[in-house]
């Protein structure tokens, strides 16, 4: 038993592995025969292989979570580049739309003056085959000839600006041509994105599956959650730290806040998204693992929109080993609601969002992270039941 106490891992994990272990070392053939000085260095070296072991699988498991993050980081990167692309391209549709229309509108001016020119070529042919007539009249030809300027300067005018039209109608079409080559350029850099995005989500999906078959052991799988939750805590704590230092800092002028404070809304706080709960608070989070969830895992369409629950900054927006892609939002007087196992962050740490503004876009649930949307309070540090903020339904 003295031994069995000594081999036990800080989680209490493998105790029973490693007594196995020993228990055959003490009992297999020749083994009463060794010495005690033998016994004892057998015994630390088959703890020191099995301690290499486990940290070398702990290590390798660290390294495919970072493997994980940065192909959801690379996805995250191409999405963002795709929204941006399509942003863009139909500002530029919307550009080239308003040419195409002022095109037309300078075509149809185009086209009445030329008729305008035509006419009044037409009328001083007329004229001019008819000023014999027209000079027998007395004083008719002064009359004429004065009417003849005036045609004269009218048809100069209408040529003139004809020609005005003409060149801005050229202008146009090359400003169009202009337009249409960005457009062009803008759907191959979305091609492009695209081709990226499927690559970068093929990394993905290998890597986390990987994961999901690494975390099939539950020893592994233990040591894992609780270092995840480690760094959730201290990722929190300094959350909190800084919060409390803006709040001291003298001069230091926090943003306004909202007439109903986080407090006030217990029993009638909106959800992050619409979906069914899946996971509870408190649930065991395995049927073999002493370890249970600090939040609610809410079943969410892939691609819905996860909102803020109520006014607040944003504190955090990033990849977090064992969360995915989490977002923090303080809610001022130690309230933080969390978001995590999303696909894409839509806002920035230091944010300000209102309640019900987007945050981020569902994700597809995953054993490694969470099987859906995964939503948390807390206060003081502390987790609080979501349930128990909502509506009653």
């Amino acid at each position: 038993m003295r031994i069995c106490a000594i081999l036990s891992h800080p989680y209490g994990l493998r105790a029973p592995f490693w007594c196995a272990v020993l228990a055959g070392l003490l009992l297999a053939p020749g083994a009463l025969a060794l010495e005690p000085e033998a016994e004892l260095r057998e015994t630390r070296e088959a703890i020191q292989d099995l301690e290499r072991t486990q940290e070398e699988r702990y290590a390798a498991l660290q390294e495919l979570e970072a493997l994980l993050a940065d192909a959801a980081r690379g996805t995250e990167d191409s999405r963002r580049e795709l929204r941006e692309l399509a942003q863009e391209r139909s500002r530029q549709e919307a550009v080239v739309a308003d040419q195409e229309a002022r095109v037309e509108e300078a075509r149809e001016h185009l086209e009445t003056e030329r008729r305008a020119a035509a006419r009044l070529v037409r009328d001083q042919w007329q004229r001019e085959r008819h000023v014999g007539r027209l000079n027998g009249q007395g004083g008719g030809d002064r009359h004429h000839v004065a009417f003849a300027v005036r045609i004269r300067e009218a048809r100069e005018q209408a040529l003139e600006s004809l020609r005005d039209r003409i060149e801005g109608l050229e202008a146009e079409r090359e400003a169009l041509a202009r337009e249409r080559a960005v457009l062009a350029e803008q759907e191959e850099q979305a091609r492009a994105a695209v081709a990226d995005l499927e690559r970068e989500e093929a990394r993905q999906r290998q890597a986390m599956a990987e994961l999901e078959a690494a975390i099939e052991d539950e020893a592994l799988e233990l040591e894992r959650l609780q270092r995840n939750a480690e760094t959730l805590e201290a990722v929190i704590e300094e959350v909190e730290a800084r919060s409390a230092a803006r709040a001291e800092a003298p001069g230091d002028s926090a943003p306004a806040q909202p007439d109903v404070a986080f407090a006030e809304l217990q029993g009638e706080l909106p959800r992050p998204a619409d979906g069914r709960v899946i996971r509870s608070f408190n649930d065991s989070r395995g049927s073999r693992l002493r370890s249970r969830w600090r939040g609610t895992v809410l079943e969410v369409e892939n691609g819905a929109a996860v909102r803020a629950v109520h006014y607040g900054q944003v504190v955090y927006a990033d990849w977090m080993q064992g969360y995915g892609f989490l977002v923090i939002v303080d809610h001022g007087e130690r309230y933080l609601t969390l978001y995590s196992n999303v696909e894409e962050i839509l806002v920035a740490e230091g944010a300000t969002v209102g309640a019900g503004e987007q945050l981020a876009v569902a994700g597809a649930g995953s054993e490694a992270i969470a099987p859906g949307l995964y939503f948390e309070i807390r206060h003081n540090g502390g987790p609080l039941n979501p349930e128990g903020w909502w509506p009653s339904q």
